[in-house]
């Protein structure tokens, strides 16, 4: 009686299940990577707005220059007020480079008033920036008129250009701040989120922990209900 012959090998079905449980831990693993990649890049750009503001912060204390930060959903430009251009410039410091997001992340940010203020520091620092303006188009008095008008046209031109694109947020020499809240978060999981706030007085709190005491808190007030 011949013995049966065994058969060598797998069989279709037994690859197949390996095919799909390499598939599915490939999945895992590319997953929780992913994951563990988006919270080290939101670490380290929340690390790095916050540098960007105290350091924005300093230089117009100490150099007594206007400073401003320029945002988008996509990042953020450090900008310094040249007097001599009548314009916001940037920065020509390595430590305050533009700065774009990675592609991951995004970021959103709310300008909060003052209770008892009634101007904002952006309409300050637009009307210096004016007052810039003038001052320099005054010292063309002696030039013949032509050339008057041809740099009064450029003047309106320029500042037409920075009305959609004027920055946010400013740092007066006096250590004034633009009260802002950061919020720098995942697209895809908007609940991993980090948020900074700055004061009027350029101090960096988190607003999501407790305040300690009443003085601690900051009182804002949204804009829109100034506007309501």
């Amino acid at each position: 009686m011949p013995l049966a012959v065994r058969q060598a090998g797998f069989t279709l079905l037994e690859i197949l299940v390996v095919v799909m449980l390499v598939g599915l831990l490939t999945a895992v693993i590319a997953t929780q990577g992913n994951w563990t990649s988006n919270d080290s890049y939101l670490d380290q750009e929340s690390a790095r707005l916050q540098d960007t503001i105290a350091l924005l912060n300093e230089r117009s204390l100490f150099s007594g220059q206007l400073m401003a930060l320029r945002l988008k959903g996509t990042g953020w430009e450090p900008l310094v007020y040249d007097r001599l251009e009548a314009r916001f410039l940037p920065v020509d410091d390595t430590s305050l480079a533009p700065r774009s997001l990675p592609p991951s992340l995004e970021m959103e940010w709310q300008l909060d008033t003052l209770e008892d203020d009634q101007v904002s520091l952006k309409q300050v620092a637009r009307s210096l920036v004016e007052e810039e303006r003038m001052m320099d188009t005054s010292t063309l008095a002696d030039e013949d008129e032509e050339r008057e008008e041809d740099r009064g046209a450029e003047q309106s031109v320029e500042q037409g250009d920075d009305e959609d694109d004027f920055p946010q947020v400013f740092f007066f020499p006096s250590g004034e701040v633009t009260p802002v809240t950061l919020s720098v978060r995942v697209i895809e999981d908007l609940d991993q989120e980090q948020r900074l706030q700055v004061t009027a007085l350029g101090r960096l709190l988190d607003p999501d922990a407790p305040p300690r005491d009443e003085e601690d808190r900051p009182r804002y007030r949204d804009r829109e209900e100034d506007e309501e």
